[in-house]
């Protein structure tokens, strides 16, 4: 059986509740089965005796056994209508598998269907034309068009559901997807964890064959580097002017022949020497000094004793 229903004055959210609240009201059997495509806020609604619906099942697990174990409890009962073309406006005569069915299509949407048995007579047309709400006219059954084509589509009309509705329907598939999807990032964060670990593993054995390679070329360079410190030092060592050297400018430069020298103290280039000279002249020694060119900051002036003479001085390097 097939009722069209206009739920456009009822919230979107309790269309569907108050079609099942109808549902017993249109229905004259006494366990209902139905289907119902929404377009909008109008419903086409297929109802049936599910009493009769029950064999069909039995059937089916008599033909497959093997789908007994939980697939026959998912089997959906549609009906045949679905799986034709939706039509343009006005009457169409529908061949189905067995029988016909005369349809009124307003808006895309079935306002009306019945099926018949056998192809319908004239007084059949009438009596469903005149329930049209003021559709009548001289109509026969010549007049209807046929649709294009009468080949089932492999999907039925598809059928808007509400969240609650398509969480049910589609549960066991989200719960797949939800149980796929953590396995894949826990595979994922196991695969990613082994990569690291390996790149650690190759990074460690690379570095420590590069420490080997290095090692040799290290000690070299540190070897280097000794040598070129020790051969900086021998170098101060011997920029320096040797004692005698100094000795001999410091005797050629004093102004009195006869001065004697008591005491000589070198140490890294600074100079202290004492002299005794009876008639030592600081001013004289410190100018007679300054004109060596290996002496500077020259300095003179009285020493402990008799006659003695304190001179400080740097050499040049």
């Amino acid at each position: 059986m097939f009722r069209c229903e206009d739920f456009s004055t009822v919230p979107r959210s309790r269309r569907r509740a108050a079609l099942e609240f109808k549902l017993p009201v249109w229905s004259p059997f006494e366990r209902t089965g139905h289907h119902a495509v929404w377009s909008g806020g109008v419903a086409m609604v297929w109802f049936w005796d599910n009493d009769k619906i029950a064999p069909a099942r039995e059937r089916f697990s008599t033909l497959f056994p093997k789908a007994r174990s939980g697939v026959s409890a998912r089997l959906r009962t549609l009906p045949e209508t679905v799986f034709y073309g939706r039509q343009s406006d006005g009457l169409r005569l529908q061949p189905c598998a067995d029988g016909f069915e005369l349809q009124r299509w307003r808006a895309n949407v079935l306002a009306d269907s019945f099926w018949f048995p056998a192809y319908p007579q004239e007084s059949q047309l009438s009596w469903f034309v005149a329930r049209q709400e003021g559709d009548g006219g001289t109509l026969t059954i010549g007049d209807i068009p046929a649709p294009a084509s009468d080949q089932m589509a492999r999907e039925p009309w598809s059928v808007s559901l509400d969240p609650q509705e398509w969480f049910v329907a589609n549960g066991g598939t989200l719960a797949a997807a939800c149980l796929l999807a953590l396995v894949l990032a826990v595979l994922w964060q196991e695969v990613r964890y082994w990569k690291i670990s390996e790149m650690e593993e190759a990074t460690a054995r690379e570095f420590d064959r590069l420490q080997e390679q290095l090692t040799p070329i290290l000690e070299a360079r540190n070897e280097l580097i000794d040598l070129r410190r020790t051969n900086q030092a021998l170098l101060q060592i011997l920029q320096a002017p040797s004692q005698a050297h100094l000795m001999n400018q410091m005797d050629r430069a004093i102004p009195n022949a006869n001065a004697e020298l008591r005491e000589w103290r070198y140490q890294q280039g600074e100079l202290a020497v004492s002299i005794e000279d009876r008639h030592a002249d600081p001013i004289a020694y410190i100018r007679a000094l300054e004109a060596v060119p290996l002496f500077t900051q020259v300095k003179a002036e009285p020493g402990p004793g008799q006659d003695r003479l304190e001179i400080t001085l740097t050499v040049r390097e």
